[in-house]
């Protein structure tokens, strides 16, 4: 019960982003949308997202700190348009869309994909295991051309840094991915290379890789170790 009670105050809170409306800052966005003056969010607001994206819920929605803020907006368009969000198998992303609802308008969208997109990487936890070798010899022919060498992502591509996020939320967008819960709406181009580029990879290629980017990619400290995966 305790995820659908952060899920409901995440709604709640982007209610208020929308009722009460927010201060415009004065300040062009330091992220780098087209120059824009966006408003600042009220810390309620913050606080009901921080629910579920943060580390202290278990089960929650993806950290966002470290994330660009091109990538955020694009990914919260997503969900307020259809794009994501009404696939009835992805329940976590059905409740997003759901959330997504509460912004009426691109300044409050934009306000928060500033807003996280200017906090610094968490520290994250390891906890998937795979063979790291094999795991880089599948990052290097399936995602270095889309996501960079060393998971920088590459902004003209569109493609969002793998290095900053939690190895489970990884592992479980993979699976989705693969398993048909994202990348089929075909106004979601990203999502939709994205699922063509999975579709063919077993459950442990996915763990390899997904333990690769965490052991050699990632730049924030792990939250806890991992040890070898189990013969």
């Amino acid at each position: 019960m305790e995820w659908r009670l952060g899920m409901v105050a995440l709604m709640v809170g982007l209610y208020g982003l929308v009722g009460a409306g927010c201060a415009p800052s004065g300040t062009p966005s330091p992220t780098g949308l087209a120059a824009r003056t966006v408003p600042t969010v009220d810390k309620a607001t913050v606080d009901a997202c921080m629910v579920c994206h943060s580390t202290r819920e278990m089960q929650r929605g993806p950290v966002l700190d470290g994330l660009p803020a091109w990538y955020l907006e694009a990914q919260l368009k997503k969900f307020q348009t259809g794009q994501r969000g009404k696939n009835p198998k992805n329940k976590a992303g059905q409740l997003m869309g759901v959330a997504m609802t509460k912004i009426k308008t691109d300044a409050e969208l934009t306000a928060l994909a500033v807003h996280f997109g200017n906090l610094k990487p968490k520290p994250s936890l390891r906890v998937i295991r795979g063979d790291i070798a094999t795991g880089r010899a599948l990052y290097a022919t399936r995602c270095a051309s889309c996501h960079g060498d060393k998971g920088k992502g590459k902004r003209e591509l569109n493609s969002p840094p793998v290095n900053v996020q939690e190895d489970w939320f990884l592992m479980d967008q993979l699976r989705k991915y693969a398993s048909g819960q994202r990348g089929v709406h075909p106004g979601d181009v990203g999502g939709v290379l994205m699922k063509a580029a999975a579709a063919n990879l077993s459950p442990t290629d996915l763990r390899n890789v997904v333990a690769y980017i965490a052991k050699n990619l990632t730049v924030t400290p792990p939250l806890q170790k991992v040890g070898p995966p189990k013969k």
